[in-house]
């Protein structure tokens, strides 16, 4: 009777440890107390990090789920939340999370969710702030990417996952910033995918004298309006249509674009409020960043202005993803544009992140948005 007991105790035991490894295994999200020590759970697709600030607020951790279910739904990608810890906020320990999972599955998209995550510095200059993902979107840890004093080398980089950053307005309150995290995944969840139709571009011809034949290889593509040095009136038109992609290139910082150069016509990012797009394209320097009140000192510093590109992801009804950065750089031997290299792939019906795996980019470029967005293929 007692060996009996003794088996069946055994038995059960066996049973609950077995249990505990698959609760355990199909968990949502994991806390990170040790990048060095990873727990691995499951093989996923993405990877949605929350910030400090954030990773305990349960209706943003809600809104992030219901996104979740909506990318496994729509297009079958197992995603994890990694909620990080104040004392591994450093873009190199994310960097070590980003590249463990890599090896050990079919990584494809990262999305930074929290204006206080540890980010790499692209640049400063008179105010002017840049973020780099390139350490995370390179895999190979210190030795894939060039870094200086003044930041991440701008040079050509093959990107092997794609990150996308939900960075709110840092001097914006808590609650603020906290409703437009929610809301900018509800947006996500809600999405309904488009035919990509047509698109139109906006082009300074004081800086396009390279870019310009670049541009144009859209109408390989879908119906394509170009238009270099716009009238107002023609600028002001194109809030009245709706456009699958709507691009823009001229001088830039981070509030806005000449788009006539000569005629100082200034495409705003509060005009974001009115175009009717789900993707939009900033091409020229610094769009990617924000304003601060911190002169050149070598370090990625808080945004200080009310609005920015980056922040329009929130506020735009319309905006499902924004790429930002220097779109039609060339000059290489070899095709080192995003307008090249990715767009190809995003008008086959691909994701965002799919398309832009495994290309070769140069110049600064981030996402803010959804990394999964794609268009219907006909």
């Amino acid at each position: 009777m007692k060996k009996i007991i003794k088996n069946v105790f055994f038995i059960l035991t066996i049973l609950l440890f077995t249990n505990l490894l698959i609760i355990l295994t199909h968990a949502k999200y994991v806390n990170i107390a040790n990048t060095m020590v990873l727990k691995k759970i499951g093989s996923p697709n993405m990877l949605i990090f929350i910030s400090p600030q954030y990773k305990d607020d349960q209706h943003i951790i809600n809104s992030v789920k219901k996104y979740i279910n909506t990318v496994k739904n729509q297009i079958g990608w197992d995603t994890l939340i990694i909620k990080i810890q104040k004392e591994n906020n450093s873009f190199e320990k994310i960097d070590e999370i980003i590249e463990q999972y890599y090896q050990n599955s079919t990584l494809k998209a990262c999305i930074m969710v929290g204006e206080d995550i540890d980010t790499a510095l692209s640049g400063d200059s008179n105010y002017l702030e840049e973020p780099s993902t390139v350490p995370w979107y390179t895999i190979g840890g210190k030795n894939s990417y060039e870094i200086s004093k003044q930041g991440i080398i701008c040079k050509p980089y093959k990107i092997d996952v794609c990150v996308s950053l939900l960075y709110p307005t840092h001097v914006l309150d808590y609650n603020t910033k906290k409703t437009q995290i929610i809301t900018v995944f509800e947006k996500f969840s809600n999405k309904n995918k488009e035919y990509l139709t047509n698109a139109i571009v906006f082009e300074s011809s004081d800086i396009n004298n390279k870019s310009k034949n670049l541009y144009k290889t859209i109408k390989n593509y879908t119906d394509l309006v170009y238009i270099e040095d716009p009238s107002q009136k023609e600028f002001y038109e194109t809030f009245e249509k709706n456009y699958s992609m709507y691009f823009v290139h001229g001088h830039s910082n981070p509030l806005g674009t000449f788009i006539n150069g000569y005629e100082k016509i200034w495409f705003s990012v509060e005009n974001l409020i009115d175009v009717k797009t789900p993707f939009f394209g900033a091409d020229g320097c610094y769009v990617s960043g924000w304003i601060s009140d911190e002169k050149d000192n070598n370090k990625l510093d808080f945004c200080v202005h009310d609005y920015w590109f980056g922040s329009k992801i929130f506020s735009s009804k319309n905006l499902q993803v924004m790429v930002l950065g220097l779109l039609s750089q060339n000059g290489y031997p070899y095709s080192v544009s995003f307008i090249e290299n990715v767009i190809p792939d995003l008008s086959k019906g691909k994701t965002l992140a799919e398309s832009m795996i495994g290309k070769t980019i140069v110049g600064n470029i981030n996402i803010f948005g959804d990394p999964t967005f794609c268009f219907k293929n006909f």
